[in-house]
């Protein structure tokens, strides 16, 4: 993962949003620090491509700040910047459908040697996820598991009944744990 979207602790308040309405920047500065790298843990697992998971945060950030005056107080801030991030992640998605070619440029994704050793235990761990997951499965053991989204709000994000959110996430952490046993992960 990228360290510019290093993951801090999730409590977005109705307030912060309501800054952001009202062009406070240190408030949109605030809610990026916080969130980003939960905005990108989510991207990544329904993209697994670097590049559209940074612009899936962008263009996350930027409805953000175009309609925190629409966001209805309800002490769902995160839910609703994650249903952004679904949603620009699913169009990126469409468009790939719509515009199947390959560019060779966007089928390898080449970390600085700086950056090498410092993501690899994480890439080990996305590549075990994305191997052994499926899509849905995927977005619900990011977001509850590295993001902290509580399985209610997962249910209501992924339009799905609380009781297949729980059993998703109990499963795939039963393949995950299965996973890394056949292949003796080491953290």
């Amino acid at each position: 993962m990228n360290t510019k979207y290093k993951q801090k602790l999730l409590v977005i308040s109705d307030k912060l949003i309501k800054r952001i309405a009202n062009y406070d920047s240190l408030a949109f500065e605030e809610l990026y620090n916080k969130s980003s790298g939960a905005v990108f843990g989510l991207a990544m697992s329904i993209l697994a491509n670097q590049s559209d998971a940074e612009d899936v945060v962008q263009e996350t950030y930027i409805s953000v700040y175009n309609n925190a005056s629409k966001y209805k107080d309800k002490g769902k801030a995160m839910a609703w910047i994650f249903t952004i991030a679904r949603n620009h992640a699913l169009m990126i998605i469409r468009n790939r459908q719509k515009h199947k070619h390959v560019n060779l440029d966007d089928s390898f994704n080449v970390s600085t040697e700086d950056h090498i050793e410092e993501n690899l235990h994480k890439e080990q761990l996305t590549e075990i996820l994305l191997r052994t997951l499926k899509e849905d499965e995927r977005q619900i053991v990011v977001m509850h598991s590295m993001s902290n989204v509580k399985h209610k709000d997962i249910a209501k994000i992924m339009d799905m009944p609380l009781s297949t959110v729980l059993s998703k996430y109990k499963r795939s952490l039963a393949k995950l744990k299965r996973e890394m046993e056949v292949n003796e992960y080491e953290k």
